[in-house]
């Protein structure tokens, strides 16, 4: 699960130049020269710090023609201006950018914009230009500035133009190893320093899945706006988190909650609950089972949460809308619960930086008896007290009235996160006869769930069958029984019949059998010839699978597998068979501790996969006596 949608800010809003969707390593096309302007200037009394963009970029086709979408995002902060396009060095005002609004699942939920055409390069050696101006209408939105474009560049110049009379801080962060020249001048005449930034031969952004968030990787300016002397005086920005928080407690205030209406929903669900606890849980569970999630990836939206009455009513909201619902709802039964906001892992930055960019995501904070708990409704099947991957650790800002306080999100051991799968087998003829159950908690019932859900079927059961057989029509599930699948606070069980057919195979004398079924991590190679970016799997886990076989009467083991044991710092793989009397018992267990593998790590991860999968291929072989 997904970045929620504050949650724009960063990597569309934060990365403030223009979006171009391409073929990965396309080679087609380069950006023979990409320059940015941002100036600060005085605005009116509405707005009165504005930055001014120039934006010229111009592509070149190498191989053959085509055509590339030009985007640019936009809100009720920012506005686009004047976009020209050259092709041939010729304009062509036939190419009109179109203005719509973003929206997902045809859900127009946000103010963020979209401007957008298709840009032609007509053949091979040919360029197009796209010029294009736009303005942020307070500096607060104005964060970041990202080098690297989606194309290979030969070269780039960023320029910043900022006045004595604006007050900011510029940090320069992943320039090591970037080439980056920097130049800084002052221009007497406007009292401003300049800053230039030029580079040449940047490669591509990587676009990566399981990949660090950008701020990890790509060179940029993280620009942090403190104050500025306007016409009227000063203007206070964000020169400590404590003039962020205020800005976030400010747009709290405007929300404008209906808490009778609220409150009445609240006691509805807790009706049967018997303590806070209880209750804390009741609507923790309601609002994961009944208000929908959703986000944007990569987009813009607003800083102010919906209010409460409206997420109740369309059943669905962001993470805000969530977060403030979820608070109102606990506030109206004397709860005392808070908004939080937070950067999930995807940003490398904390609250020692005061800037929009630092977070991105908001959830809901509750103190009872002395002890604090985070409540996330956007993550939909983990339990109370159980944090997901991408938030655990993390700075969390609270609010407190007109103050604030800084805390972190407990940190979980995969032990939060297991997945135990115990079968009891016996042979009939070329089938595997017997029982099976399962017991998964936290992340893993979470991504189990989720992927039951996904599946198209009338009833969970049904869906959960499917998942569990993992579309094999020879693997056979019936009589599956499970746990409360409404209640993932406690452990998810699942107990069925198996009937896995043809899994048996016989030559003379000799029997040969297959006990593996899942095969966990098999296809968990890194491309070391293609990945650019370290590796992040989803969370901490344990999986161990157990099975027992019955030795069929008038058969002996003829040979077993041999065991395989690898214990790293960061995973453990596992695996062993083990005669018992009459049974043979086949142990599987895998182990992730530490979820970043690192680019230099990537060989001997992929030597232990490998070794992982040869371990699946082997068999048992019975004999007769």
């Amino acid at each position: 699960m997904q970045i929620s949608v504050k949650c724009l800010y960063l990597s569309v809003l934060l990365c403030v130049g223009h979006h171009v969707t391409y073929a990965e390593e396309d080679k087609n096309i380069v950006i023979r020269e990409r320059k940015e302007r941002y100036e600060f200037v005085k605005g009116d009394n509405r707005n009165p710090v504005l930055v001014k963009q120039n934006f010229s970029t111009t592509y070149r086709c190498d191989e053959f023609r085509g055509s590339i979408p030009y985007t640019e995002f936009y809100d009720v902060n920012s506005t686009v201006g004047e976009v020209k396009v050259y092709v041939n060095g010729e304009r062509v005002k036939s190419i009109k950018p179109e203005h719509r609004y973003h929206s997902i699942d045809g859900f127009f939920f946000s103010d963020a914009r979209v401007c957008g055409f298709m840009l032609p390069l007509e053949k091979k050696g040919t360029e197009s230009r796209v010029e294009l101006e736009k303005t942020i209408l307070d500096p607060r939105y104005f964060t970041s500035v990202y080098f690297n474009e989606d194309f290979f560049m030969e070269g780039k110049e960023v320029t910043l133009i900022v006045p004595r009379w604006m007050h900011l801080e510029i940090k320069e962060l992943n320039f090591d190893g970037a080439g980056i020249i920097k130049n800084v001048t002052f221009d007497e005449k406007n009292q401003a320093d300049v800053y230039t930034y030029t580079m040449k031969n940047m490669p591509a952004a990587a676009h990566e899945s399981y990949a660090p968030g950008p701020s990890y990787v790509y060179p940029h300016l993280l620009v942090c706006s403190h104050s500025a002397d306007g016409n009227e005086g000063k203007i206070t920005y964000f020169g400590s988190v404590k003039d962020l928080y205020a800005w976030y407690s400010s747009l709290v205030k405007e929300i404008g909650n209906e808490k009778e209406l609220v409150k009445a929903k609240a006691l509805d669900i807790t009706k049967d609950a018997k303590d806070n606890l209880a209750k804390i849980k009741a609507v923790y569970t309601w609002m994961q089972e009944n208000i929908r999630y959703i986000a944007f990836e990569d987009g813009i939206a607003g800083f102010r949460p919906a209010k409460a009455q409206e997420v109740l009513e369309k059943k669905y909201g962001d993470c805000k809308g969530m977060a403030n619902l979820t608070k109102e709802m606990l506030v109206a039964l004397g709860i005392d619960a808070r908004l939080c906001w937070i950067g999930t892992r995807h940003i490398a930055y904390d609250y020692s930086t005061p800037t929009l960019s630092v977070d991105n995501h908001m959830i809901c904070a509750v103190i009872l008896d002395g002890k604090q708990y985070f409540l996330d409704a956007t993550e939909t099947y983990i339990g109370f007290d159980q944090y997901a991957e991408r938030i655990q650790g993390r700075q969390v800002l609270i609010e407190n009235g007109e103050q604030f306080s800084l805390s972190n999100i407990p940190k979980r051991t995969y032990d939060q996160n297991k997945q135990i799968e115990k079968r009891t087998l016996r042979i009939e003829g070329n089938n595997l006869v017997g029982v099976a159950g399962h017991q998964i908690t936290g992340e893993s019932t979470e991504s189990i769930l989720s992927a039951a859900h996904s599946i198209k079927k009338e009833n969970m059961k049904e869906a959960l069958q499917q998942y569990l057989t993992e579309d094999n029509r020879l693997y056979g599930i019936s009589n599956l029984t499970t746990s409360d699948l409404h209640d993932w606070s406690t452990d998810l069980t699942m107990n069925y019949d198996v009937l896995h057919k043809d899994a048996v195979n016989s030559f003379g004398d000799d029997i040969y059998v297959d006990l593996e079924f899942r095969k966990e991590f098999d296809d968990s190679d890194i491309d070391t010839t293609k990945r650019k970016n370290d590796f992040w799997l989803n969370y901490k886990r344990q999986v161990v699978q157990e099975t027992t076989l019955a030795i069929p009467a008038g058969f002996k083991v003829k040979s077993l597998p041999p065991a395989l044991s690898i214990d790293n710092t960061k995973y453990t793989f596992k695996a062993a068979y083990v005669q018992k009397a009459d049974q043979i018992v086949y142990r599987k267990e895998i182990t992730i501790k530490d979820t970043h593998i690192r680019r230099i790590e990537f060989s001997k991860w992929n030597d232990d996969i490998k070794q992982l999968k040869q371990a699946y291929l082997e068999q048992i072989t019975l004999t007769k006596k």
